[in-house]
């Protein structure tokens, strides 16, 4: 009987064990400020989401704790030496909203205990010439340019109808930015840039389309454009 308790008893102990071990490792990042940063936020490594932000909470030394979530299979990977950035969204290409960005050391070193605190950093824009550049006026006025050259290059195509809204949309954008004061700029960029990306893909259907039906020159010309707007 007492052999059956104690082998019941290990058993309890391994489960116990593999359950606690197969949570997800949480952390808290301490930020200066968070910026936009919200609640289910991605946390991103090397472009792949690795885990989410589930509690953002103000403390009493003027910090916040961002307290992150990391999947299973990458929390292993996420070792001291590791750093976390609070990435803004006009930084990123594939994300529209502010993310917490993890770097690796090039050895990993030992893991983190869960609920362990880490000193978060923030992106310096120094770092980002190339968008200091975007959503410049300059970058405004060439959206205006480039609405007016591919109302010209589908004046006569049967993609007409399809591009005709979204070109409008386009270089009303591009018209309303170029003539708003520099410090105005970042505000209108946050009213505007998902607008922008949604004129982006509509014009990146219409250029597949294009290709599908043969037309790859008219294709090529909206590619070239496309790729002005990134």
């Amino acid at each position: 009987m007492w052999i059956a308790i104690a082998v019941l008893a290990l058993l309890a102990g391994i489960l116990a064990w593999a359950f606690l071990s197969s949570e997800p490792m949480r952390l808290i990042v301490l930020f200066d400020e968070t910026g936009g940063l919200k609640k289910d936020a991605p946390v991103v490594w090397k472009d792949f989401t690795i885990g989410k932000v589930v509690d953002i909470q103000p403390l009493v030394d003027n910090q916040f704790g961002v307290t992150i979530e990391l999947r299973e299979d990458y929390a292993s990977k996420i070792t001291r030496g590791s750093e976390f950035y609070l990435k803004p969204a006009p930084l990123l290409g594939i994300f529209d909203q502010d993310v917490v960005e993890v770097v690796t050391p090039q050895s990993p070193l030992a893991p983190f205990t869960n609920g362990e605190k880490v000193r978060g950093k923030r992106y310096p824009a120094s770092l980002f010439p190339e968008q200091a550049r975007r959503w410049s006026q300059e970058y405004l006025r060439e959206l205006t340019d480039q609405a007016g050259r591919l109302i010209e290059a589908f004046r006569d195509s049967p993609y007409r109808k399809d591009a005709e809204e979204v070109l409008r949309q386009l270089k009303e954008i591009g018209e309303r930015g170029a003539a708003l004061a520099k410090d105005q700029l970042e505000d209108f960029r946050r009213a505007h840039e998902k607008d922008l990306e949604r004129i982006r893909k509509k014009l990146e259907q219409i250029r597949d389309e294009m290709r599908k039906r043969g037309d790859n020159g008219g294709a090529d010309k909206v590619e070239k454009e496309i790729g002005k707007m990134k």
